[in-house]
């Protein structure tokens, strides 16, 4: 039966909509370049998160995996100790500076990087077929429908997604994006959900599964305002005013026995994934 609502440009209608989402478009290299200090510190003590993620992914030893917007290696440092090749593509060369940084830390040399964007990208001319392909909150493309394809394109096996569910972040969060960027801006910060890529898969006949988690984020700061610092970094650049998110700050973080500054959240998150046809 024909689909009543059209996902693919339903979702491209709300990613036109946000001038946040349209100016990361253009240039999302140049822009994750500038940001990509503050990201690899505010995730640099997560743990819980990536374990949940590592523990849903079907991985074996002899395996080649494709990580598309790889980051900071968050995903892709720990999986090159499990299988034999991981590909990291970003379209920040910044971001794969840190990568490559804990890659070496960590002593791995079974990795190669790649700096484009996916969108640039063509299967068998930049980026081989590899066992598994995985995208971990890097879905923010204009035509997902065209990009999901070249996923499953680009997968032997599997391919994994992992998206948010529902709000985009926790309501404490929120309301900080509204002090910040107005209500309107609040609402033009995030994708939408999960529940639009699992339609646009069904909509391209890829039956995929869902599954719904508790993602547990944790970063730890050596004092709110550093927290303030790093969150005006990733979501205001340029926004003046710290007193008021260092005040946020300091209203939600905890401090431990250290004299370190713990901020925690947990955010709904889902796990698309699907196997290849045989």
């Amino acid at each position: 039966m024909q689909s009543i609502i059209n996902w693919d440009e339903l979702w491209k209608a709300i990613h036109v909509s946000s001038r946040f989402r349209t100016e990361k478009e253009k240039d999302p290299g140049a822009i994750w370049d500038k940001k990509a200090h503050a990201y690899s510190r505010i995730t640099r003590d997560e743990k819980e998160s990536t374990k949940q993620e590592l523990d849903m992914l079907d991985l074996r030893p002899e395996d080649t995996l494709l990580d598309i917007g790889a980051g900071t290696g968050r995903l892709a440092v720990p999986i090159a100790g499990k299988i034999s090749h991981v590909t990291a593509l970003d379209a920040s060369a910044g971001m794969l500076d840190h990568l490559k940084e804990r890659m070496a830390a960590e002593g791995r040399s079974n990795y190669s990087c790649l700096t484009m964007r996916w969108e640039d990208a063509v299967v068998g001319r930049d980026v081989p077929v590899h066992d598994v392909v995985i995208a971990a909150f890097s879905l923010g493309f204009y035509d997902v429908g065209s990009e999901l394809l070249k996923m499953d394109a680009a997968a032997r096996r599997s391919v994994h997604l992992f998206w948010h569910v529902g709000p985009w972040r926790e309501p404490e969060e929120m309301a900080l994006y509204r002090a910040v960027h107005g209500e309107e801006g609040a609402r033009q910060s995030g994708y939408p959900d999960a529940l639009f890529l699992l339609n646009i898969l069904h909509d391209y006949d890829i039956y995929a599964d869902m599954r719904i988690y508790r993602a547990v984020w944790e970063t730890v700061y050596t004092s709110p305002e550093e927290a303030a610092e790093q969150w005006i970094t990733m979501h205001a650049p340029g926004f003046e005013d710290l007193d008021l998110v260092t005040r946020h700050f300091e209203e939600r973080l905890q401090k431990d026995d250290d004299g370190r500054f713990r901020e925690t959240s947990v955010r709904t998150t889902a796990m698309i994934s699907w196997r290849k046809r045989d």
